[in-house]
């Protein structure tokens, strides 16, 4: 009986020992568990801040590099506005020359006793006494019977010498002899730049952009800089200060020197990016400064733009935000799956952080390629949509017809009406070229009223057709504003890929020509360059 009770502890003790171990075992399973858990919690925890620390980062150079791209898109523009209009103007002047010479032929033709009294009052006239330099002369006195824009000449034996160096210095000129008067008027390359200057002033005075933006632009003096290398010609945020020289041993708050970093870029390249603190125009708050500026070597002026960094920091911030929601929603997940489903755990927060990227990704490829005025494809999509209908060309054979357009005479518009009713201009052009065109057909916004349709299948026998009908659309639609109701018109030139060209520029040259030959032959009107 004693060794029957003493059996039956032993046995009690084993089991209680067994028990002991048991649950030692499911406390250090558990334990191993939940360590694990921690483990892996916080692994993800780290990683996903790392992630938001390089998708942040990333987001910061994906919105600079935009920004860049705005600001060289934005000076090239200008750039091109500046050539328009001294186009422009150089044609003004070569017309009023043209009409000059025939006025005073008429003057001579009929009445020769007041010859001289009837040409000088036309040459008084306000825009033509701005414009030409003049020169009269009595070819039997050698006397200087009247001159303008014309500094005095003290020895009449330089007359002609004289006259020689304004022939080399006018862009256009007329010179006859009618009777014993010499007559000599042109206009110069100096006049040129001077109303070229004072247009684009206008402009760039009344241009608007967004988050303080705005182009400037300086003229430089000496080339190898320090006091007075350089006027400030025109600059919208520091209008009083217009015409000042200014320095390359100035210093922003930080201590950089922007204008020798800008100085230094310019004759290395011809153009630079940098950054530097400068007052925004809209308060007196100075802010760091990301610049774009390129050089016109033409009249030797730096042509800039630049936004704040400020501006850009609300988008990484809102990316930051989306980030730290992402990491809360993770971690609680981790926290309450089994260890059965810490591998579906992992998978869902790649899929998640795949479906984030690709849709983050998705709203800046948007931001990129969208014209934020017009709502059509902007100049950077139009490029790339060039380059793969080049290589579709190149490989395939594939037909592409390449259209440029722009609105005839818009910049009436905008001075009649006003650069708002100038946008809504644009904006229901794209609406109205859009209905005109095929589903396949693609509409880009190349540069201010300029546009660009790149055309799949459209042969040349089927252009007439098509562009008359956007020309035939545009023009009937009817406009009203402050009153008035009046109807606009754009001229089109039109262009194919050719087996000989080495990019898709030689095609977009030729259209470009094709419209420029439509502007000269009238306006309203469609020309193909093969």
């Amino acid at each position: 009986m004693v060794q029957l009770k003493k059996r039956i502890h032993k046995l009690i003790d084993r089991i209680d020992n067994l028990e002991r171990v048991r649950k030692l075992y499911i406390f250090l399973l558990i334990f191993s568990i939940v360590f694990l858990l921690v483990i892996l919690n916080y692994s993800y925890i780290s990683t996903f801040k790392d992630v938001k620390v390089l998708y942040a980062q990333y987001t910061k150079d994906r919105i600079i590099d935009i920004k860049k791209d705005f600001l060289e898109d934005s000076v090239n523009n200008m750039i091109n506005n500046i050539e328009q209009t001294q186009a422009e103007i150089m044609e003004i002047n070569r017309n009023r020359i043209n009409r000059a010479t025939k006025v005073i032929g008429e003057y001579y033709s009929s009445k020769k006793e007041d010859f001289l009294e009837k040409t000088i009052d036309y040459f008084e006239t306000g825009t033509i006494k701005e414009a030409f330099d003049i020169f009269i002369l009595d070819r039997s006195t050698d006397k200087i019977l009247y001159q303008n824009n014309i500094g005095d000449i003290e020895d009449i034996r330089n007359i002609y010498d004289y006259i020689d160096d304004l022939k080399k210095n006018s862009i256009t000129y007329n010179e006859d002899d009618y009777g014993k008067y010499y007559i000599f008027y042109g206009v110069t390359e100096d006049y040129i730049k001077h109303a070229t200057t004072e247009s684009i002033k206008k402009r760039i005075h009344s241009d608007s952009f967004e988050n303080d933006a705005y182009i400037w632009i300086n003229e430089i003096v000496n080339y190898d800089g320090g006091e007075n290398y350089a006027i400030r010609l025109i600059h919208p945020n520091l209008k009083d200060t217009e015409g000042t020289y200014l320095s390359t041993n100035t210093q922003d708050i930080k201590g950089n020197y922007p204008y020798l970093t800008e100085l230094n870029g310019i004759k290395g390249n011809g153009e630079i990016y940098f950054t530097y603190f400068f007052k925004k125009k809209t308060c007196e708050e100075v802010a760091e400064k990301l610049t774009y500026a390129k050089l016109y070597k033409k009249y030797d002026w730096i042509i800039a733009m630049g936004v704040y960094f400020d501006d850009i920091q609300p988008y990484i911030d809102e990316i930051s935000e989306d980030g730290d929601k992402a990491i809360s929603k993770m971690t609680t997940l981790v926290g309450i799956l089994s260890l059965g489903l810490i591998f579906i755990g992992i998978l869902i927060v790649l899929i998640l952080e795949h479906w984030y990227y690709q849709n983050s990704n998705k709203e800046l490829r948007e931001e990129l390629n969208i014209d934020e005025l017009t709502k059509a494809f902007n100049r950077r999509a139009a490029t790339k949509k060039l380059e793969e209908t080049f290589y579709l060309f190149k490989r395939y054979n594939n037909i592409y017809t390449v259209i440029i357009f722009d609105i005839d005479d818009f910049k009436e518009i905008n001075d009649t009406y006003g650069h708002d009713v100038g946008d809504s201009v644009l904006r229901n052009l794209v609406e109205i070229i859009n209905k005109s065109t095929r589903k396949t057909d693609y509409l880009y916004r190349w540069g201010g009223e300029e546009f660009l349709l790149v055309c799949e299948g459209l042969k040349e026998e089927n252009l007439d057709s098509f562009t008359d009908k956007i020309l035939k659309d545009v023009e009937n639609f009817q406009y009203e504003s402050q009153g008035e109701k009046y109807h606009i018109t754009i001229s089109i030139g039109a262009s194919y890929f050719d087996k000989d060209d080495e990019d898709f520029l030689s095609v977009v040259k030729r259209a470009d020509m094709a419209l420029y030959n439509s502007k000269k032959e009238g306006k309203n009107r469609a020309t193909l360059n093969i």
